[in-house]
């Protein structure tokens, strides 16, 4: 029986008595390193193996291990490795190699998904100050529409007086504004307009990209939850090896520190209340569907992260949906 152990420098052989019988010199290239970094031997190494090697410590596809700490002990104790500068042009590249890899798909959900957040509040922020530029012109009729996009379509590109004939403002206490103070209204109004735009195609981006990535996550969570949660969670992968009871409360963090520091009560959910089941629901019984949806995501962000391809989301939207209908039959026989 021989026993093995792989270097930067090459293979060394061992006999049953770990006594250093032999010594192949393999010149490894970067996918050799990362390929060894996996678990896996290169088939170049392979081939040069004795039948039935042991390997000692060190744990390979297809090959068996010994983890008899003297025995590593014994054989690291006659290695004698060349200058690592010989190699270290190649696991320079393997390390790049390895970095490049680890950008994977739900990384850009991440940045998507954040990316559309920050939009949201400039997009807000740029609205409250055009709202109270404007109430100079025409404060009539802001306050006559509520909704912020709507309001910069309606004034975007259109006259004082165009808009209040439009809307039946007879008189107004807004002020005379200068054709260039009037120019920079509109011009502001087209940029906003322009934001709105991006933040549509952001959305229908993500969407994409959750389809793409997690698609029993987007169908039991929806494509701007499931892409938070991802988000919140720091990968596709981190959220499947959360406990459900974590995911339910995921974007409630200072709501929970508050109650282990403070004692106030627990949060019910997080993220999860943008749901639109668990809205439609009362207070008191949405804690209950945040739970029920958040054990649903678990198991759906578990096949999306390890069987990609695999699609039971219909299956479990069936069960949420009869939970849901369970909850509001409950509470309309509670209040009879």
């Amino acid at each position: 029986m021989k026993y093995a152990l792989v270097r930067f420098s090459g293979i060394y052989l061992f006999d049953e008595n770990i006594r250093l019988v032999d010594k192949k010199k393999v010149e490894f290239d970067a996918e050799d390193i990362l390929t060894i970094k996996e678990g896996k031997l290169p088939n170049n190494i392979k081939k040069i193996l004795p039948q039935g090697v042991l390997f000692l410590g060190q744990r390979f596809e297809d090959f068996r291990t010994e983890d008899n700490v003297g025995k590593i002990r014994k054989a690291l104790g006659q290695i004698r490795d060349e200058d690592f500068i010989t190699v270290q042009p190649q696991f320079v590249r393997a390390a790049i190699r390895d970095i490049s890899r680890s950008v994977t798909r739900d990384l850009i959900i991440i940045q998507a998904i954040s990316m559309l957040d920050d939009l949201n509040k400039i997009i807000n922020l740029m609205m409250e100050r055009f709202r109270e530029w404007y109430e100079l012109y025409l404060p009539e009729l802001s306050q006559m529409i509520d909704d912020h996009e709507k309001f910069v379509k309606t004034v975007s590109g259109k006259t004082r007086e165009e808009l209040m004939k439009e809307y039946g403002i007879e008189d107004t206490m807004g002020g005379d504004l200068t054709e260039m103070d009037i120019e920079m209204l509109n011009n502001i109004s087209k940029r906003i307009l322009e934001l709105y735009r991006l933040r549509e195609d952001l959305r229908k981006y993500i969407e994409k990209l959750m389809e793409e990535v997690a698609p029993n996550v987007k169908a039991i969570a929806g494509p701007t939850v499931g892409a938070r949660l991802i988000a919140l969670a720091g990968g596709l992968k981190e959220l499947a090896m959360l406990p459900a009871s974590t995911i339910q409360v995921l974007g409630a963090e200072k709501a929970l520190f508050r109650h282990l520091r403070k004692g106030t009560p627990p949060p019910k959910h997080g993220v999860l209340f943008n749901h639109p089941m668990v809205q439609k629901l009362p207070k008191k019984r949405r804690g209950a569907m945040a739970r029920t949806l958040a054990a649903k995501i678990s198991i759906a962000a578990k096949v999306d992260a390890f069987t990609p391809g695999k699609f039971i989301a219909d299956r479990l939207q069936k069960e949420l949906e009869e939970r849901f209908r369970q909850l509001k039959e409950g509470i309309k026989g509670k209040t009879k």
